[in-house]
């Protein structure tokens, strides 16, 4: 019931929403192909009647061709449905995943949830659960729902051929005689309920085994992953042994696992596979009784053999799809996990702007627990002004910038940003796999022309790149440390912000070179206020003003 509710939440803003009219087309869709696939199987099954009646008969008072012309248009309209069907539940999928997924990644990137979230209790891998999650949520709901909606209109179609069937069973229990009518019907419910009951027994502890098994398999794909972003840095450390030590470890995480899943499936196929095998003799050895006693024909016992089949299978969807439902109440509650911690990130901290000066009152950066990092920040930067901020390592120079940005949930006191454009520059500069004419103008959405592009590398020295700058590469590789910073200045040249952070965005660059880009952006952009992050001291002299930041006496 939990997750249901669950699953309730997770997909009503996509079906509640008054645009999707045309997923509702196609889920009615959907729907009347599976009750039009059910009406066929009753035509079948009355088709097997008369077919083993004439059988009997030797075709005495029926022929091959009226038997065969009805049953060939069944499966022409059986392919038909079959086909339509599938075809319109991946169209279905693809629309329904694709705004779930918007909403996903949207929740994800907006506001730097992803960076804030990163900072508390994230759940294991959130992409894994963007990326494969939500497939999965929306293959296993639809199948789930069409076959179980397919089985209760079987049960209901094939119960009433079932009971017409039956004739009225006695038993005699301790002196009382009790009266079964349709008693077919009755031996079918009590061995779906029983073996029900049983399924659930065995197979309970899967939910909490598929949802270690998405965690593992997510855990050894994130870890190859960090391998190929870090390949340079694992081959100059040669940390090949100290890398396979750690996929090992985390595969062995996905063996043990797959053990435990071995052990418990082998339990409840065992039960369901001896389920299945005797539930197509019982109704043969239950109809027997009747045919005996000439109470029913042999196309009689044949009709009531499939129509026993197609209610114990309606009886019987729970047993049939456990191990479905179990994988997806495993995938409703990672996606749910993952949903109630994006909605229970620490609010961002407000930041205030309007034209003018940068001014910071009484600024304060916070551990979580509360405690101060630095002692309060006052500063008043206008147009132009270039500021340096020193202070000892660990002293909370970075975390200042993070505040500033509005990354730092957690802070205190007044800070005004300048109206307009700001761009805070990290020391290692991100690059997408993509062409360089976009990762130079990143994160700027707007087009920009390839001569800008040439202009601002040729600048900050790059131009020798500037016949490579359509070519998709990962350029992370291509460049070196010092071409990666420099790259950083041209983004600054391209994006043209009021406000600059640059938070040692020269430390690979030498003191000469680093000035050299320093006034390049002051020459480039006068208007701009810059703030700057460097041990190197022959370049925060050229600052005009100056700001060392000091640890909390308390820290």
């Amino acid at each position: 019931m939990q997750s249901l509710k669950q699953f309730y939440r997770l997909i009503a803003p996509y079906w509640l929403h008054p645009r999707e009219w045309f997923s509702w087309l196609l889920l009615l869709l959907l729907v009347s192909l599976t009750l039009g696939v059910v009406w066929i199987s009753v035509q079948y099954n009355n088709w097997s009647r008369a077919f083993y009646d004439a059988l009997t008969d030797y075709f005495q008072h029926a022929s091959v061709a009226g038997l065969a012309l009805p049953y060939a248009g069944y499966t022409a309209l059986f392919v038909v449905f079959i086909i339509s069907t599938n075809w319109l539940k991946k169209l279905l999928i693809i629309r329904w995943r694709q705004k779930m997924t918007l909403r996903f990644q949207s929740a994800w990137l907006r506001q730097n949830n992803h960076y804030r979230l990163s900072l508390n209790s994230e759940p294991d891998n959130p992409d894994q659960r963007i990326a494969e999650d939500i497939r999965l949520l929306i293959e296993q709901s639809l199948g789930l729902f069409l076959s179980l909606l397919k089985n209760t209109t079987g049960l209901f179609s094939f119960i009433f051929i079932l009971w017409q069937l039956s004739d009225t069973l006695s038993i005699t229990v301790l002196g009382h005689t009790i009266t079964l009518h349709g008693y077919l019907v009755w031996v079918a419910l009590g061995y779906a309920t029983i073996s029900s009951v049983l399924a659930h027994w065995i197979g309970r502890p899967l939910h909490q085994l598929n949802m270690d098994k998405q965690k593992a398999e997510a855990d050894y794909r994130a870890g190859l992953l960090r391998i190929r972003e870090n390949t340079e840095q694992i081959a100059l450390y040669r940390g090949e042994r100290a890398e396979l030590r750690r996929m090992h470890h985390h595969f062995l995480a996905i063996v043990h696992n797959w053990q435990r899943l071995m052990k418990r499936e082998f339990r409840l196929d065992t039960f369901t596979t001896t389920y299945f095998r005797l539930s197509l003799m019982i109704p043969i050895f239950a109809v027997l009784p009747l045919y005996i006693a000439k109470k029913i024909s042999l196309g009689g016992v044949m009709q009531a053999r499939a129509a026993f089949g197609y209610v114990l299978d309606a009886f019987g969807w729970f047993i049939d799809s456990y191990r479905q439902i179990v994988t997806w109440s495993a995938t409703v509650e990672r996606l749910w996990v993952f949903e109630q911690n994006l909605k229970e990130i620490p609010a961002k901290a407000i930041r205030s702007r309007q034209p003018g000066p940068l001014i910071c009152q009484e600024l304060v950066a916070r551990h979580a627990s509360g405690t101060p990092l630095f002692k309060p920040v006052n500063l008043r930067l206008h147009e132009g002004d270039t500021l340096a901020i020193t202070g000892a390592s660990g002293c909370g120079k970075t975390t200042l910038l993070r505040t500033l940005s509005g990354l730092w949930p957690y802070s205190s006191g007044r800070w005004i940003l300048p109206a307009g454009k700001n761009l805070f520059v990290p020391q290692k500069s991100y690059l997408s796999y993509d062409s360089l004419k976009r990762i130079a103008s990143y994160p700027g959405l707007a087009k920009i022309s390839d001569e800008q592009i040439k202009m601002s590398l040729e600048k900050v020295g790059l131009g020798h790149f500037s016949s490579q700058i359509n070519q998709i590469k990962l350029w992370q590789r291509v460049l070196s440390g010092g071409e990666q910073q420099r790259l950083s200045f041209a983004r600054i040249l391209i994006n043209r912000p009021k406000l600059i952070c640059l938070d040692e965005s020269t430390s690979h660059l030498d003191d000469e070179t680093a000035l050299r880009l320093i006034n390049l952006i002051r020459g480039e952009l006068p208007e701009s206020i810059i703030l700057f992050i460097s041990h190197q001291k022959s370049v925060t002299k050229s600052f005009t003003k100056q700001l060392e930041v000091e640890l909390h006496k308390g820290k």
